[in-house]
């Protein structure tokens, strides 16, 4: 991010509903990196090029404690019960897509009560709620946890409770700098760039020839 700011690339970073929230008060970009749910819907509102979104890939739900901590059993459905009801605090985020998931996982599992051990992470990473030592475990897409340092990822979630989230990005309708966006999407599709998602936990889609327009 700090090589961006240096060539002049702005970047914002926050959960695909809030910001649908900040471009439907008028925020404004070149490229957009979405849920592809988000990008579907900007597509339809006419927001977006449609003919230069790319699919990205997909990340599922994982569990991460501090560096350094016990790692606890979640292989079961039943151990990851057992994990979050004995554990002292547990994070997620409020508007995150994993973050909603999670939150009706845990009602689904019965133990959506014990919310004096809910940390409700606003804005930011859930684990570096984890790293500062404000929760004993989180909750968040594996893509969003592998980059923050000072935390140990335990695992995905089960596979009968896993959910993956799938992203994309397009060029956002009046870019006045369409081409160098177009350029930016092109250069996801990479080899360097798609083993970087690769290592960051994130299983990136197999591209297709970009559609003209």
């Amino acid at each position: 991010m700090l090589d961006a700011a240096a060539r002049g690339l702005r970047v914002q970073f926050h959960a695909t509903q809030a910001l649908l929230k900040s471009i439907a008060e008028g925020e404004r970009a070149d490229v957009l990196i979405l849920t592809a749910q988000g990008i579907e819907q900007l597509a339809r509102e006419g927001k977006v090029v449609a003919a230069s979104r790319v699919e990205l890939g997909a990340s599922g739900v994982g569990i991460a404690v501090r560096a350094g901590a016990p790692k606890p059993d979640i292989r079961s459905v039943d151990a990851l019960k057992r994990t979050l009801l004995s554990a002292q605090s547990v994070a997620h985020s409020r508007v995150g897509a994993s973050g909603i998931y999670f939150a009706q996982l845990l009602e689904k599992m019965g133990i959506a009560d014990g919310r004096k051990k809910r940390v409700i992470v606003e804005k930011g990473p859930v684990a570096a709620a984890i790293a500062k030592g404000e929760a004993e475990l989180g909750a968040q897409l594996l893509c969003e946890l592998a980059p923050v340092p000072g935390i140990d990822i335990v695992g995905p979630l089960p596979d009968e409770l896993q959910k993956l989230s799938v992203f994309a990005a397009a060029v956002m309708a009046g870019s006045a700098k369409r081409a160098a966006a177009q350029a930016f999407l092109d250069f996801l599709g990479t080899a360097a760039v798609q083993a970087a998602m690769r290592e960051n936990q994130f299983s990136p889609a197999p591209r297709s020839p970009r559609r003209p327009g």
